[in-house]
């Protein structure tokens, strides 16, 4: 049980500094295309570096702006999570390496899980290194310079050398499965799509999925685009009604994080529920899987259809048959609230180490050479 705790406790410090760059990456976005549009990030063209065709002095130049830092802010999420879990298990020699290897995961699209994974691996290896044997002289110089550039260099390329290419290779035949299922039941590929959504919540599954109905979104079949969707919403709404339907199980963290995940989740943006997967993944992907797959199923096989490939709830309006988009949802996100507030274990348990590991006002931010 020691072992189990400290791991839990490590994964939580993560998520801690984690959550305010999702909520703020995901409000940004949330506002760009509530006020911008839905396709706010298409409506210029880049120049010689993203912001040289902007003018922030236009309704469009100014949200499309904003959508831009939040992008940013979004695709660092991960690498945070990866450095925060990092520094709980070694320290702050273990954040540099995390930070990078974080980064490296949601750039090969291994997501959430290849983050924690990361994490971990760089911890084992930062805490190695610091039982080394090293002259005097070069003490000060092993948590500024050899760990950081060790750490990265060996965990790194073992990551891209181990994970990436059978990761690729994976899902690569797993797009085309998902392609291949369009000749069946409208149905059937709309689960598969909306499961792939709702499994990995930004990862490679969830990706391959989306590249998948954007595929056939550009041969002119539009079904699995509105899938992939209802997909991606379901989710963190589903995180939300969890919080309300079963609110003794979860910390007033989670049900803070659980409120500003249900904007997310109405603009697809499916990291809101990163946090509840990341402390609870077995559960929670269990709970969002089901719910999604139910929100595709019902919104293909009703013949639902989507031009757009993002936007959320503001391209609902644009949809063939949008009523029935707006059932799939509603089922979809409850299935997921209601079941993972059935499985859930409950919170009470739960130290008051862990319940204080999101306040921010501890985080000690003092840079000094151990």
């Amino acid at each position: 049980m020691k072992g189990k705790f400290a791991i839990k406790k490590h994964v939580m410090t993560g998520i801690s500094y984690m959550i305010p760059i999702i909520v703020a990456g995901g409000i940004l976005g949330a506002l760009a295309k509530g006020f911008g549009g839905f396709d706010i990030g298409d409506l210029i063209e880049p120049g010689a570096t993203p912001f040289t065709n902007m003018n922030p002095f236009t309704w469009v130049g100014f949200w499309w702006g904003v959508n831009k830092i939040s992008s940013y802010a979004m695709s660092f999420a991960v690498a945070v999570m990866t450095a925060g879990t990092s520094y709980s298990i070694a320290g702050r020699p273990a954040i540099v390496p995390g930070l990078v290897l974080g980064f490296v995961a949601t750039e090969t699209k291994a997501g959430f899980i290849g983050g924690i994974l990361s994490a971990f691996v760089i911890g084992w290896f930062v805490n190695w290194m610091k039982k080394w044997k090293v002259p005097e002289w070069l003490k000060g110089l092993m948590p500024v310079l050899l760990i950081p550039t060790l750490t990265s260099f060996v965990c790194g390329m073992l990551f891209l050398i181990v994970l990436s290419p059978p990761l690729a290779y994976i899902m690569d035949k797993f797009q085309l499965w998902i392609i291949s299922l369009n000749g069946g039941a409208k149905s059937v590929i709309g689960a598969v799509i909306g499961a792939g959504m709702g499994f990995d919540l930004g990862g490679p599954i969830n990706k391959t999925a989306s590249l998948a109905a954007n595929a056939l979104g550009a041969d002119g079949i539009y079904g699995p685009m509105a899938a992939k969707i209802v997909g991606g919403m379901t989710p963190a709404i589903g995180a939300f009604i969890a919080t309300l339907v079963a609110k003794n199980k979860f910390s007033q963290a989670q049900k803070e994080t659980g409120k500003a995940a249900l904007p997310l989740g109405l603009c697809f943006i499916t990291e809101g529920c990163l946090p509840f997967a990341a402390a609870d993944p077995f559960r929670f992907i269990f709970s969002s899987m089901l719910g999604s797959s139910i929100a595709g199923a019902i919104a293909t096989g009703m013949g639902v259809e989507s031009v757009a490939g993002h936007g959320g709830i503001f391209v609902v309006p644009m949809m063939e048959k949008p009523i029935w988009f707006l059932i799939a949802l509603f089922v979809g996100s409850f299935t997921t609230g209601i079941v993972y507030g059935l499985i859930k274990k409950s919170n009470e348990q739960q130290s008051e180490s862990e319940e204080n590991e999101a306040d921010l006002d501890d985080i000690d931010f003092d840079i000094t050479v151990e």
